[in-house]
């Protein structure tokens, strides 16, 4: 990969990469400031609010069993006797203990008429009472031994929960297509998803593939993650099994990743698992390489925050960096240092590298930095931990710019000291307060992008109404309220234009599309994919990026 060379803050810069040209900032007639960088955006698990599979059994929980005791399932989780099944909850968050969370009490409209096939027979009902549905034109076929069905979701509706009984040795195979499509239907993605993903060239699959904490302990006696191991496109659900042994069975299968990146034209960012081998990384850059559409570029990150010690990739880092350093074999503490947590680091940026070359061994030599993008990811929080980084990679393998495309860090707008009293203003106040405070621990990270001939992203960046994370029930109307505010868009435009563009930023992925909104956060852009621009949220990243391309197409002189 050659030197990208360094960035000016606040002033144009454009660098080629392949076809693509990166703009930081470009000045307006006016004299104001248009960001001309990109905004990507990260996309929420299967099962969330993006209703992203037009067939809705893919996006279901896995099956469970009715009443005690194990389910027995097959090799892909379909069910080997009667069992249930949660093919969306689609509820406003506590709704089934209430009181809700949202004081609106929004619910997003999933009725109409489904189509239902499986093989197999079985008697349907509903799991909660009283049911927001109902089955219509149910048929059983001896010749193909496969039912159908029309289950109809009455409107205000959100909960799908079906019991399958009678099954006589279970049901597989299933599909739930939503309605406006044909039973047979070949579409994969839902409309009105593929519709409200328009706007951004990269599309972050980190929880869509479920990366956090989704691998075996360092500790276990098989705590590697085999190409065999990974979700295969026809098991059962592409959600995440929240309930299984921690390995790489959750989240979408990467054959969903490629044939979306495929559906939409769109650059990916994807997440490798922690303890992935070097096959598993082997065998996925084949898949995307012969898979994906010759111009489609891929991001990648080493797993996801594994600088965090509360996850679970963040624990197995750093003890398989402590046993390689005891066992005498490692670089990692080639000057001496045996700090854990530079370790960890070293053994981060190691990986990534080793990811890349891989990728790129793939790819072919010239795809670095135009199809195969290496992104080293951290928290702007340790730059010292950034620079030992990038100065372990110099002293042992070379300039890290060919090796890596870009330096990525957080960029949350944060609501952190909940007061009961809090007005919806009071939220924004704080929230604008501090992504200003926040904003100039960028400048050390922009410094080491620039001496190192590297590009400045954020990895995951938005509205953070969960304060800590801890998910306090402080002021939910007001957080909730904020979020949807008008003034939450002004907030969002002036962070990422001018706390991080104009500081010589190149990519921005909101962290994310879509989500429920509630005590846990309101991430997402818009909690109602059918509808996005009804969130000021979702408005206002979709100006970001129509001025860009505007800025972009008519420069000022």
């Amino acid at each position: 990969m050659s030197s990208f060379g360094a960035i000016v803050r606040g002033m144009a810069a454009v660098i080629a990469v392949g076809a693509l040209a990166l703009t930081a900032t470009a000045q307006s007639e006016d004299g104001g400031m248009v960001p001309t960088g990109r905004i990507g955006v990260g996309l929420e698990g299967p099962g969330g609010r993006s209703l992203s599979l037009v067939d809705a059994a893919k996006t279901s929980t896995p099956w469970r069993p009715i009443g005690e005791g194990e389910l027995p399932k097959d090799e892909h989780g379909w069910p080997l006797a009667d069992a249930q099944v949660v093919f969306f909850d689609l509820r406003p968050t506590y709704a089934w203990a209430p009181p809700a969370d949202d004081p609106d009490a929004y619910q997003i409209d999933v009725s109409g008429t489904y189509k239902l096939s499986f093989t197999g027979k079985a008697d349907l009902s509903s799991v909660e009472e009283p049911a927001s549905w109902h089955v219509e034109n149910q048929q059983y076929d001896p010749a193909t031994n496969r039912t159908t069905a029309d289950v109809v979701m009455h409107a205000g509706g959100g909960l799908l929960y079906v019991r399958f009984t009678n099954t006589d040795g279970g049901v597989k195979d299933v599909r739930l297509i939503r309605p406006g499509y044909p039973a047979d239907t070949q579409e994969v993605f839902h409309r009105p998803f593929l519709e409200a993903l328009a706007p951004f060239p990269v599309l972050r699959f980190m929880d869509y593939t479920h990366t956090n904490n989704d691998n075996p302990p360092f500790d276990a006696a098989d705590n590697v993650t085999d190409w065999a191991d990974r979700k295969q496109p026809d098991d059962a659900t592409m959600s995440a099994d929240t309930t299984g042994d921690g390995r790489t069975s959750s989240g979408a299968a990467w054959e969903y990743v490629v044939e979306l990146a495929n559906a939409c034209g769109k650059d990916i960012w994807i997440n490798v698992p922690v303890a992935a081998s070097d096959d598993y990384v082997h065998q996925l850059a084949e898949l995307l390489c012969r898979r994906l559409r010759p111009k489609v570029a891929v991001y990648f990150e080493y797993s996801n925050e594994t600088w965090h010690a509360g996850f679970d990739q963040g624990v197995y880092n750093r003890k398989a960096a402590a046993a390689e350093v005891a066992r005498g074999e490692s670089n990692l503490n080639y000057d001496g240092r045996d700090d854990v947590e530079v370790l960890n680091a070293r053994r981060h940026a190691r990986r990534t590298l080793e990811m890349g070359q891989i990728f790129a061994e793939v790819f072919g030599a010239d795809s670095m930095g135009t199809r195969v993008r290496p992104v080293l990811s951290w928290t702007k929080g340790q730059p010292a931990e950034i620079a030992d980084m990038l100065k372990f990679v110099t002293d042992n393998y070379g300039p890290p710019a060919d090796y890596f495309q870009a330096i990525a860090t957080t960029a949350y707008i944060t609501y952190g000291r909940p007061d009961p009293e809090d007005t919806v203003d009071d939220v924004l106040d704080q929230m604008l307060a501090n992504a200003d405070r926040d904003a100039p621990r960028w400048d050390a990270v922009a410094d080491l992008c620039d001496e190192h001939g590297l590009e400045l992203y954020v990895y995951e960046g938005g509205s953070n109404t969960a304060p800590g994370f801890n998910h306090t029930n402080t002021a939910i109307a007001a957080r909730i309220g904020a979020e949807r505010s008008k003034r939450i868009a002004q907030i969002i435009q002036h962070h990422i234009r001018d706390n991080f563009f104009a500081r010589g930023g190149d990519l921005f992925m909101y962290f994310t599309l879509s989500s429920a909104y509630s005590r846990h956060g309101c991430w997402g852009l818009t909690d109602d994919i059918t509808q996005p621009r009804r969130n000021h949220k979702y408005q206002a990243v979709v100006e970001l990026i129509e001025q860009g391309r505007a800025a972009q197409a008519n420069p000022a002189p």
